[in-house]
């Protein structure tokens, strides 16, 4: 007779393999970081771990999955919100998500170079799709209630949105990349601002919003990743 999987105990043991990872990431980084010194954090065996991930990589995704979905959660109530006006909303989701990153730099900063390295280009395509897929619904509903209300000027509020979450999402791909070339001295912070200022004017038109009326990330959370 097959074994019946307890989903809830399936869970609680999977993330137990996720806190590891994540402490390990953040006091030790990801590349320093070994399935083996997982497996000591967690008190498993190998097998085990390899119950739940196929690979160190696919504890790296299901780590930012988690990290997704936790960020998720936190903006859907200003989504749903009735007494917030659309363009209040569009603020408040990528003000309030910025905070949520920047609260948690130290994770996202340490594991930032293996998430661009080329061997987890199609993780992180899976995990942009994913998001995608997930903030697009959100997104699009306060498009057509900024455009219902004259906030916005989009005459299709969905491919509005669509088209803003495809932006978006190379936005996080090349904002990650600055990052890194900040760090390197690749780039200065005057070239961060400008190419921030390049963005919040791509979003402003393709909602039709007043010209500096957007701010994709707030001054201080600039300070953060890139000083």
């Amino acid at each position: 007779m097959a074994r019946t999987l307890d989903p809830t105990a399936y869970a609680v043991r999977r993330d137990a393999f996720l806190d590891a990872a994540e402490h390990l990431i953040r006091t030790k980084g990801y590349e320093q970081t070994s399935v083996q010194d997982i497996l000591d954090a967690a008190g498993a065996s190998r097998g085990a771990f390899y119950h739940y991930f196929d690979s160190k990589e696919a504890l790296l995704e299901g780590v930012v999955e988690r990290m997704t979905d936790a960020a998720i959660a936190v903006i859907e109530p200003i989504v749903a919100d009735p007494d917030l006006p659309a363009a209040g909303k569009l603020q408040a989701v990528f003000s309030t998500a910025g905070r949520w990153k920047t609260e948690r730099s130290d994770l996202l900063l340490a594991f930032l170079r293996s998430w661009y390295s080329d061997e987890n280009d199609l993780v992180r395509l899976r995990v942009a799709r994913a998001g995608a897929a997930r903030l697009t619904p959100l997104i699009a509903g306060i498009a057509r209630q900024g455009a219902a209300e004259g906030a916005f000027s989009c005459t299709s509020p969905d491919d509005a949105a669509t088209i803003l979450l495809a932006l978006l999402n190379g936005s996080s791909d090349a904002i990650g990349r600055l990052v890194l070339d900040r760090q390197a001295g690749r780039t200065t912070f005057d070239d961060v601002v400008r190419f921030m200022g390049a963005y919040e004017e791509a979003i402003e038109r393709i909602l039709g919003l007043a010209p500096g009326s957007f701010v994709l990330v707030d001054t201080p959370a600039l300070h953060v990743w890139f000083d």
